[in-house]
């Protein structure tokens, strides 16, 4: 039986088989200890009996800078939200219900918080991580187009209980609307930039051709 715990300053020497997988993004050390120092609580591991370190998740909270809610009385204000940077289970303990336990006790200090909502992104190639979200209440709000590097990703949320209205979804079918746009930008740059390598790799030849064409014609002469 496992046991979760605020993650500490030793665990960063232990989390390897964690996090060094194909499906879990990799950040560089002062990442973690910069999440450990500003949210400590909002840090989580999962340790095994023989105090192995088998899950973790990092995340923060903080106030949004890019929308605003209207209160009762109709005036603006900005809301709260958690925002998980990782979530992570060693291979041989998946589907075991840890990542679900992380996240419980995750949403659980967040809603003490009076937080209005969780998000977090994650890559559209990565399907088993986009299911449990969706299992755990996260819904698809937005589609990123080249979010990670030569991939796209998705902006997940979940509604919290301060959330009766489900604001923090409003902009849902706009965002779904704009996917088509940002598909067909998205494939505009593609084709561009396959022009460009075209034209780059025909450049390079002709190069190539002009002096061995300009010394047979020395030659013959």
């Amino acid at each position: 039986m496992s046991t979760l715990r605020e993650l500490v300053p030793a665990d960063l020497f232990k989390f390897n088989s964690i996090v060094f997988d194909p499906f879990v993004e990799g950040y560089h050390m002062d990442f973690y200890l910069r999440k450990m120092i500003k949210n400590p609580k909002l840090c989580q591991v999962s340790v095994a009996p023989d105090g192995r370190l088998i899950g973790l998740l990092l995340s923060t909270h903080g106030v949004s800078k890019n929308e605003k809610f209207k209160n009762e009385i109709g005036k603006d204000f900005r809301p709260t939200y958690g925002h998980i940077s990782l979530l992570a289970v060693a291979a041989d303990y998946r589907r075991l219900g840890l990542a679900t336990c992380l996240m419980g006790q995750f949403t659980e200090i967040v809603e003490r918080y009076g937080d209005w909502y969780v998000d977090l992104y994650v890559r559209s190639s990565n399907v088993t991580a986009v299911q449990l979200y969706e299992f755990l209440g996260f819904i698809r709000y937005r589609w990123l187009p080249f979010f990670y590097e030569n991939e796209h990703g998705y902006e997940l949320r979940m509604p919290l209980c301060r959330d009766v209205g489900r604001k923090s979804l409003k902009g849902i079918t706009k965002n779904r609307f704009y996917w088509l746009h940002q598909v067909l930008y998205a494939l505009f740059k593609e084709f561009l930039k396959g022009l460009k390598a075209l034209y780059t790799r025909y450049s390079k030849k002709a190069q190539k051709n002009i002096p061995i064409k300009s010394s047979l014609h020395s030659s013959s002469e």
